[in-house]
């Protein structure tokens, strides 16, 4: 046995002075593992597993739970953006509308006032022209009668005031006419 034990103590020299740790601890060290490894195995590996497959059931849940959330809320996204564009579509036409209305109402105005403006203007006008003609038949009478009275101081007779009167207002009739 000599020699085996050389061997062992060898061995023991070597592992020892590579990895730093006796041979006895750890031959110990591998024995307590698989002693743990098989406890576990034994008692604890069909909760351990159980639980895993319970948290990869659950993580598995909540991932399509999380996938029936985004689909619902790009759908919500869509049918909003759809209700969006719809809105923004009627208020452009109810805009326009209002324009329009707005423009007809404006060209109906405007055009009511140059109705009045005509009719104002044409009453206008009717009225400098009896003004006109009531000023040359007050003028016609005032130079008739001054041409009357220039004539009887000029000849020193009575004229009769309606002939001269008449004779007159013919002469200023004609030259009016020129």
């Amino acid at each position: 046995m000599d020699v085996l034990e050389r061997l062992v103590a060898a061995v023991d020299e070597v592992v020892n002075q590579a990895l730093g740790i006796n041979l006895l601890d750890m031959i110990v060290q591998i024995a307590a593992t698989l002693i743990l490894i098989f406890i576990v195995k034994k008692f604890f590996w069909g909760r351990i597993t159980e639980f895993l497959d319970k948290r990869r059931a659950y993580m598995e849940d909540e991932l399509s739970e999380a996938e029936k959330a985004k689909v619902e809320a790009q759908e919500l996204q869509d049918t909003k953006e759809a209700e969006l564009k719809d809105i923004r579509s009627k208020s452009k036409d109810y805009f326009d509308s209002a324009k329009t209305r707005a423009e007809e109402e404006k060209s109906r105005i405007i055009s009511q006032a140059k109705k009045e403006a005509g009719i104002l203007i044409t009453n206008a006008e009717k009225e400098i022209d009896a003004e006109r003609k009531k000023a040359k038949e007050e003028l016609k009478k005032e130079v008739v009668s001054m041409a009357s009275l220039m004539a009887e101081k000029m000849i020193g007779q009575t004229i009769d005031e309606s002939d001269f009167q008449d004779q007159t207002i013919k002469n200023i009739e004609s030259s009016d006419e020129l």
